[in-house]
């Protein structure tokens, strides 16, 4: 077997596999029918046909669900992909601004549900921060904003959330029409601007 060939799966992990797969269904099913917060493991786990035992073998909350479905749904983006200041960075912040639009409007009761549990649910409000924390220590290593201060990187990183988020909220849970590129281009000025 070469080194690069994948491990064959037992019969039992591809059971295990299909059930944490059918439990993030579910949940996310759950989410976007009764909201992050009524949902209950008891919703979850009815729906995926199975126990709350089973459910526990594979997540200790509904938060650890969503946190799941972020991490496993969200697109793989590469150091390459971050938004980047300096005088060439432009086409790389309306680049990222694109990706993350483009994914929430592909899945908005995902989106629903982690703005939903962001603003109740304290673990997953601090797992997010933790995101923002873990994005400023990334930009100050990768010097995504030459000669930024770690003050300056803040206020862009907060800047960057804040806008997909209202933007997104505003988009798909109000319905407020909104044209997407205009406002991709609004965001990336706005951005663009504080990584100069």
């Amino acid at each position: 077997m070469s080194a690069d060939a994948a491990p064959k799966l037992t019969m039992r992990d591809r059971h295990r596999i299909m059930t944490r797969d059918q439990i993030m269904t579910s949940a996310l099913e759950a989410f976007a029918e009764r909201g992050y917060v009524a949902t209950t493991v008891d919703d979850i786990v009815g729906r995926a046909g199975i126990g709350r035992a089973t459910f526990y073998l594979h997540f200790d909350s509904k938060a650890a669900v969503l946190r799941e479905l972020r991490n496993t749904r969200m697109t793989v983006w590469t150091e390459q992909d971050a938004p980047r200041g300096g005088p060439k960075g432009r086409p790389s912040v309306r680049s990222f601004f694109e990706k993350v639009v483009d994914f929430y409007t592909s899945a908005p009761e995902l989106y629903t549900a982690l703005h939903q549990a962001r603003a109740a649910d304290p673990e997953f409000a601090a797992a997010h921060r933790a995101t923002m924390e873990a994005d400023v220590a990334e930009w100050i290593r990768s010097d995504a904003m030459p000669g930024a201060g770690e003050a300056q990187l803040r206020l862009a990183i907060a800047m960057m959330y804040t806008m997909v988020d209202s933007f997104m909220h505003l988009w798909l849970v109000d319905g407020w029409p909104l044209d997407r590129d205009a406002a991709i281009e609004a965001m990336t000025d706005a951005l663009y601007s504080t990584m100069r």
